[in-house]
């Protein structure tokens, strides 16, 4: 998904404070409209707001809204193809397998990918694929560092396998359902370990 979001509409004069009064609430919702549904703005770099006057009393009002570009791709899990470019990371610590990428990294990754899958599911429609298994590999990588919420661990690689399930069968409404959920564990999560 693109880390840059724009919406464009031209009104009429006596039609912008409406606009802008709908455009509040979205904000407060925690989202900006778009033309192919809400855009979630959890961990947005930037937001810009312009209108210009045009011809006929008509006012064209643009929005735009960044997110920051990850830093980096996840390795795919087993049968998954990963979701852009490849890059380099830092080990942080040893483990079986080789090297774990830096946890802020990680986190970082998932948080995009977290966020991409929200804004599809809440316009309802399918989240990409390829942010779909890049979260799914990230989760299985997540639980794997110590002292990091071990004790949500169990519980969130349930969920996350479960949304494993859904994003192979095509179920919407449990792929909706299970972002829900695992985001009540990580907000329950991150309230102790943040």
């Amino acid at each position: 998904m693109s880390n840059k979001h724009k919406s464009d509409i031209t009104l009429e004069k006596s039609e912008l404070g409406q606009w802008l009064r709908d455009l509040a609430t979205a904000v407060e919702a925690g989202e900006l409209p778009c033309e192919a549904g809400p855009v979630s703005l959890e961990g947005y770099k930037s937001v810009k707001f312009s209108f210009k006057e045009t011809f006929g009393g008509k006012v064209r009002a643009k929005v735009s809204v960044k997110f920051p570009k990850p830093a980096w791709t996840a390795p795919a899990a087993p049968g998954m193809e990963p979701a852009g470019p490849e890059a380099v990371f830092e080990a942080e610590e040893p483990a079986e397998g080789g090297p774990l990428p830096k946890y802020k990294s990680l986190k970082k990754h998932m948080k995009y990918t977290f966020k991409a899958i929200g804004a599809a599911l809440t316009a309802g429609q399918m989240p990409p694929v390829p942010e779909c298994q890049s979260f799914i590999a990230d989760s299985k990588l997540m639980v794997s560092y110590q002292g990091k919420g071990d004790e949500f661990y169990g519980a969130y690689l349930e969920k996350t396998v479960a949304f494993e399930a859904a994003v192979a069968a095509g179920g919407l409404e449990a792929m909706k359902a299970l972002y829900l959920e695992l985001a009540q564990l990580k907000r329950d999560c991150h309230s102790r370990h943040a």
